[in-house]
């Protein structure tokens, strides 16, 4: 059996060691490439010393002069079979969306045991399958079960315009009133009254909660 051909990229030098100490111990896993940046990981690729096509890359999100997410689409572009999982401290929904979005195969956190990053790499060079971790993937729904509770117990229930909701979702987006007024065509007083209504009818105390009850009902995301 062929065995996995693992790139790993990561800054901190002393978590890149310890990854690639786990992975040299196991008998069907192979460590072709180990960088500290993107630069770096892009020079490997194209030094033809592997097929890119054939390898799963572990990569993080904030790295030096690169985000790991952003290179996703355009290493998928050039090496449309390679496997890219996100390992990162960064929890976020939007991190973990846009990855998958963008293409990556998995998503674990860094505190991941060291059984689970090989059980997920296993699975997704055996099944060709996504993998999230346990941790994020409870902490997620954790996430989505308390927006659920406060949906249902602290937010109360408006119907809004058509028109409230556009100017609600360009609030959340962070325009100001000037800027809400000249996308929608109307006049800048108009926004802010249409912003105060809008927070009369939720409750809300100011502009940040406006956006939290937003958030919250699902009318942005």
């Amino acid at each position: 059996m062929s065995r996995i051909k693992i790139v790993l990229t990561e800054d901190h030098k002393i978590l890149r060691s310890g990854i690639m100490s786990l992975l040299e111990f196991e008998a069907d896993i192979e460590l072709v490439g180990e960088v500290s940046n993107g630069a770096e990981l892009l020079e490997l690729f194209e030094s033809g010393t592997f097929d890119a096509n054939e390898v799963l890359l572990i990569t993080d999100v904030n790295m030096p002069g690169v985000n790991g997410i952003d290179m996703i689409p355009g290493l998928l572009e050039t090496y449309p079979k390679l496997k890219v999982v996100i390992l990162s401290m960064l929890s976020s929904e939007k991190y973990v969306l846009k990855a998958f979005k963008y293409g990556a195969k998995g998503y674990m956190l860094k505190n991941v045991s060291a059984d689970e990053l090989l059980f997920g790499i296993r699975h997704i060079m055996s099944t060709g399958s996504r993998y999230l971790s346990t941790e994020l993937s409870m902490e997620l729904l954790d996430r989505q079960l308390g927006r659920s509770f406060a949906v249902a117990d602290d937010l109360p229930e408006v119907d809004l315009s058509r028109r409230e909701i556009e100017i609600l979702a360009l609030i959340a987006e962070g325009f100001t009133n000037q800027e809400i007024a000249d996308r929608i065509f109307t006049s800048k007083r108009t926004v802010e009254g249409h912003r105060q209504n809008l927070i009369d009818k939720t409750q809300s105390r100011n502009s940040a909660a406006l956006i939290r009850y937003a958030v919250l009902r699902g009318i942005v995301s």
